[in-house]
């Protein structure tokens, strides 16, 4: 495989310590990573016990780079020899998720606590509701607070979790691209903590668990293993929430010769509480001593296996047909390759509709709404024919789960203020989004889900309004 300028210099550099690949997506960082791994296990592991971990978000990313490395890498003859490539060693490869539930198992059977529960949106709201009941009075008297809705205040409690943030932290911590601001060092944050500290007092002893705790039961394993890496690669790293990074970070043995590698697309993150959000800032690694900073601008020269090709599927609500279709990201024109069992066809650029992407909608209970583009997305004129004003959203949760829609799916909204009975809508109800089945049947209307753990929501009396309905879903292979 070619490499080009900062790609090349990433791979041979004698930089240790921390490292920072920056990019636009399929510019060649993870290829160029996997391929650093070589420069590593030749030079930069001295003893046996010193292991190479590369970390993917998720496991299809996971089998797919350790299948790129293991035919393209390591058929590539190292240009020297040195005393330490002679020691058999390889490369570790993990997905995220595998790992913190791992750990998280750890902690399960080393505590001895066998009846963790996971919560619902519902069991969330309930759970709220009693702790802002206890501490009504302190609420009246903080504006900020008092005129905030519960989802305003669940979503902030939850980006608190997934930060893993003390109150000292809180207190003092930018929080941008939020729907209302909270000042810094005020008494809204202060009581804010409170009732994050109180909500996961509740959650614990009803033995409710959700991701983060999760997150933050497997760290507190890892700090106490002495299983750790000497070199970590950490793959899509703009998905991560910062109690992620800590997480790994809790996997990484720093030593002279060690190294730590943080793989970022400059792109909007699709996971809300995200930590490296708005403009990728990178603040958060100076935790560690001063970083090397690497930006790539072009994709690889030569295309390995289509390694850059991201597959979908669309789903026509409507006419119930579904069509097999490829992007090429590394390709420098905006194509569609349609997938046919038997050949497949490249869809050019003026037969597509460019779709403008937004942030998420909740297939759970209503989230905060955020009116800002995110990217664009093509789609082959043919598939939504003469409808116009569509707009694409991310799926958060599981409540169109019988529907066919997921979580991290995105559905295809066309834009209308009115919608049919049984149609799928996008939906804004006091300043917040959800995406829900319209049922106009009774005399007041509903928003239906489609997943039995979640609950209908009245519109009876409720400042609620039609953003679109649902045409399409996306979904990634």
């Amino acid at each position: 495989m070619n490499f080009e300028g900062n790609q090349n210099r990433y791979i041979n550099s004698k930089h240790l310590g921390v490292q920072v690949v920056k990019g636009y997506l399929h510019t060649g960082k993870t290829s160029a990573a996997l391929h650093r791994t070589i420069n590593l296990k030749n030079n930069y592991c001295l003893y046996n016990s010193d292991k190479i971990a590369f970390i993917t978000t998720n496991n299809n990313n996971k089998m797919l780079v350790q299948s790129f490395y293991e035919e393209t890498v390591k058929k590539n003859k190292p240009s020297s020899i040195t005393l330490f490539s002679l020691i058999e060693k390889d490369v570790e490869f993990f997905s995220l998720d595998e790992l913190i539930d791992l750990y998280f198992e750890l902690y399960v059977e080393g505590n001895g606590v066998n009846n963790f529960k996971d919560i619902t949106e519902s069991d969330k709201l309930l759970i709220l509701r009693e702790v802002l009941e206890a501490n009504e009075h302190s609420i009246n008297k903080i504006r900020t607070v008092k005129n905030s809705s519960i989802y305003f205040i669940l979503d902030e409690i939850q980006w608190i979790k997934a930060s893993m943030l003390s109150k000292e932290e809180y207190a003092e911590i930018n929080r941008k691209g939020r729907v209302k601001a909270v000042r810094k060092n005020s008494s809204a944050r202060e009581l804010l903590y409170s009732l994050n500290l109180q909500y996961q007092s509740k959650m614990k002893e009803l033995y409710f668990i959700d991701k983060y705790d999760k997150t933050k039961y497997a760290k507190s394993m890892v700090e106490k293993d002495n299983n750790k890496y000497i070199h970590i690669l950490l793959d899509n790293c703009e998905n991560l929430t910062r109690g992620e990074l800590n997480f790994i970070k809790a996997l990484y043995a720093k030593k002279d010769y060690s190294s730590f590698t943080y793989l970022i697309n400059t792109i909007e993150s699709s996971e809300r509480y995200a930590w490296l959000k708005n403009g990728i800032k990178l603040n958060y690694m100076n935790e560690f001593d001063t970083f090397k900073n690497y930006r790539f601008a072009c994709s690889s020269v030569e295309k390995i296996d289509n390694y850059s090709l991201e597959r979908f599927t669309y789903i026509n609500l409507k006419h119930k047909s579904v069509h097999t279709f490829m992007i090429d990201g590394a390709s420098s024109s905006n194509e569609v390759i349609i997938d046919y069992s038997d050949k497949q066809e490249v869809i050019k650029e003026e037969e597509l509709v460019e779709v403008p992407m937004y942030s998420d909608i909740a297939a759970g209970e209503p989230i905060p709404m955020n009116g800002e583009q995110e990217s664009n997305f093509y789609i082959p004129y043919n598939w939504i024919r003469g409808k116009k004003d569509n707009f694409i959203l991310h799926v958060k949760g599981d409540s169109m789960k019988n529907a066919n829609i997921n979580d991290g799916d995105f559905v295809v909204i066309r834009r209308q203020q009115s919608a049919n009975h049984n149609d799928i809508v996008a939906a804004e109800i006091e300043g917040s989004a959800t995406l829900k089945r319209l049922n106009l049947k009774d005399k007041i209307p509903y928003l239906m889900p489609e997943n039995p753990k979640y609950q209908p929501i009245s519109l009876e009396n409720r400042d609620a309004s039609i953003l679109g309905i649902a045409i399409g879903v996306i979904k990634q292979i």
